[in-house]
């Protein structure tokens, strides 16, 4: 079975332009932060002294920050309320401090050039002030009159906010390097001296997510890739970082054509426990001693040695349909050949109603699947982790194989197989 697997990992990853028909192939990373860590950031940038100026009416205001920020992420926004103290003047008159929370929310984008932009928007004041306080001669209504200053200090937290939400995701250290270390081949099999190489064509990105207080990017880097056993081959020049481009959504899966060989000496190891030395027949039996198989007029043709009630050789024929619907291949129109076996009629129907017809179907069937799941498992176990850079490693799995038609040569059988599943860089610490 060993031939089968390494054949199967080899073509794997074969060039991604085999067929027009197979969507490309997409290397994902998931880039998130959470909001508790994005406070962090902002409370150790915020000052002190948020805004000092007019107030309206003839008054001033001096707004001070009294606390940490509180950050939460719903709804695909960034929600900020910012703890204040307010003081009012007016003339000779001085207002006690009014305590209130500012709140903001913020959408975050990308633009083309991998950096995070935040549009501000002031939403409104905490409950907690009155709805009206006395300065002097004064009456005020506090509510009224921080709205005429939410703008200036909006102004002044939506820079802060845009730089931390950057220094908090870093998008761009994060992708450049996965970019520049994705043109350079990878070990992905010391065993057989395998190497993956890619060929990254450009990047998606699927909106920015901000829900459960958790803010998060999806990023698919779409790319062709390949195989070379032997040395380790040469590293394709390194390409720019190329603009981001925002899709609402993208395949996040690999799909990868290639013809799988399944070995005419892997079948036979399969089918030796259930013919050799094996007895078919009630009252007249034949015991199977040999056999072998071959490909004929695209159809598998098993020829047994048998003894017994007859001694000689019997061909069976069998044709390997594959069912779009199931997704299976299996063999079907399994029976005798009667071109030349003149002997079969004369010696009765007892031959023809033997098990051994329905013995190979059922052994052949089980073997296809047997090997391709196994094959599969190998392929995971691959492509598990591949390192990439320092901290970083690229993982995979292959989900399903979707079969196609199946070609019998001399000694093969060749499938179509279109390898799915999905792939992903992970960041370690």
């Amino acid at each position: 079975m060993s031939r089968f697997f390494v054949i199967f990992l080899f073509l794997l990853l074969s060039p991604i332009c085999a067929s027009a028909a197979v969507p490309p192939s997409s290397i994902n990373l998931n880039v998130e932060t959470s909001a508790a860590d994005l406070a962090a950031i902002i409370n150790r940038s915020l000052p002190k002294d948020l805004y000092k100026g007019q107030g309206g009416l003839g008054t001033s205001v001096t707004v001070i920050r009294t606390g940490p920020v509180a950050v939460s992420a719903k709804d695909n926004f960034v929600y900020l309320t910012l703890p204040v103290q307010l003081s009012f003047g007016y003339s000779f008159y001085e207002s006690y401090p009014l305590r209130a929370g500012l709140r903001f929310k913020a959408r975050v984008s990308v633009t083309p050039d991998w950096r995070l932009k935040t549009e501000l928007y002031y939403t409104g004041l905490s409950d907690n002030l009155a709805d009206t306080f006395s300065l002097g001669p004064l009456s005020l209504k506090p509510k009224t009159m921080v709205e005429n200053i939410s703008q200036p200090v909006q102004r002044m937290l939506a820079p802060i906010i845009d730089a931390k939400v950057n220094d908090a995701i870093q998008l761009r250290p994060k992708i450049a390097p996965l970019w520049q270390n994705a043109f350079s081949p990878m070990l992905v099999s010391k065993e057989f001296s395998a190497w993956l190489q890619l060929s990254p064509e450009k990047i998606v990105m699927s909106p920015l997510l901000a829900a459960n207080d958790r803010i998060q990017l999806s990023i698919g880097v779409i790319s062709g890739a390949a195989i070379t056993v032997g040395p380790k081959p040469d590293a394709a020049p390194v390409k720019p970082l190329p603009p981001v481009q925002q899709l609402s959504s993208f395949d996040k899966r690999f799909h990868i054509q290639l013809a799988t060989n399944v070995f005419f000496a892997d079948l036979v190891t399969a089918l030796n426990p259930v013919l050799i030395d094996k007895t078919f027949g009630d009252e007249r039996k034949i015991t199977i001693k040999s056999f072998n198989l071959k490909g004929e007029d695209g159809r598998l043709a098993i020829v047994l040695t048998t003894a017994g009630d007859f001694d000689g050789e019997i061909t069976i024929l069998a044709k390997p349909v594959y069912n779009q619907q199931s997704n299976t291949l299996t063999f079907e129109d399994v029976d005798f050949d009667t071109r030349n076996a003149g002997w079969l009629i004369s010696a009765g129907s007892w031959v023809f109603g033997s098990s051994i017809r329905d013995t190979i179907k059922t052994n052949l069937d089980a073997s296809v699947v047997e090997q391709l799941e196994k094959a599969r498992l190998k392929a995971c176990s691959s492509l598990s982790s591949v390192h990439v850079a320092e901290h970083v490693n690229l993982t995979g799995a292959v989900t399903s194989l979707s079969l196609g038609a199946a070609t019998v040569l001399n000694d093969r059988l060749s499938i179509d197989v279109i390898a799915q599943g999905e792939t992903s860089i992970r960041l370690q610490q």
